[in-house]
């Protein structure tokens, strides 16, 4: 059998896999597992290489997202948020190019309208009750001339979450983040009416009505639009005042 030689210095084997492919491979049974990482000095002496080597290597996963550290505890594994990383780049983006916001909008409404028949059909009593919840609460704050913000996004989380896609979740997760940077005005002109209208995507929702909550849910993108379109100009128009 052929023995594999290590470079110490660059964490590279000479006649195999790369030191990253290898620390890939202890990150991927983790995950299967649930088992927190090694300790690194089981690492390093598995793996020989320097502390220095092994941490440059652990790295690539700590930034992406997959390897959480925890005082006192050690690393662990996780699957990663693609939504943080999709804010983190693209909040900038928009600060410089915030008609960008629009496409991110336009890309939310396509993905919610067309999860709609999976949420439907994949969502449990738990969920239907906690959106229930959630609709309680906006009409009674509507009736107060309240805003209910949180309500309103917890809502869409929860139909969502129904689908049980987390890729889904995060994303969306990630473009209300993105609205909520941006400043887009998140209360409706009239707290009333959008406080019903959620209660009628519960309705329909409940029923398994795809096509009338799909309207509904449309309805919703045309006032969001609206609310996103005025972000712009009044951005657009602040930062102009403030070259003069």
């Amino acid at each position: 059998m052929k023995e594999i030689c290590k470079d110490t210095h660059t964490g590279r084997e000479t006649g195999g896999q790369s030191l990253q492919e290898r620390v890939a491979s202890i990150v991927t049974r983790c995950l299967r597992t649930g088992e927190k990482l090694p300790t690194e000095r089981q690492m390093v002496h598995d793996l020989g290489v320097s502390r220095t080597i092994l941490r440059e290597a652990l790295s690539v996963f700590e930034a992406n997202g997959m390897i959480t550290s925890q005082q006192g505890s050690g690393r662990y594994v996780q699957i990663p948020n693609i939504g943080m990383s999709i804010f983190n780049t693209w909040s900038i983006v928009i600060r410089a190019n915030p008609s960008m916001l629009l496409n991110f909008f336009e890309i939310r409404c396509l993905l919610e309208i067309h999860s709609l028949p999976q949420a439907v059909e994949r969502a449990n009593v738990n969920q239907i009750r906690e959106m229930h919840n959630q609709v309680q609460v906006m009409l009674e704050k509507a009736k107060g001339k309240e805003a209910f913000v949180k309500e309103d996004r917890e809502f869409h989380r929860i139909l969502f979450e129904s689908t049980g896609n987390i890729l889904l979740e995060q994303l969306l997760n990630a473009f209300w983040d993105l609205f909520d940077a941006f400043v887009v005005e998140p209360a409706h002109a009239d707290l009333e009416s959008a406080a019903i209208q959620h209660q009628l995507m519960l309705n329909a929702f409940t029923r398994k009505d795809v096509p009338l909550l799909a309207d509904l849910m449309r309805d919703q993108c045309a006032d969001a639009r609206l609310r996103i379109m005025n972000a712009i100009i009044q951005y657009e128009k602040n930062n102009m005042d403030c070259s003069h």
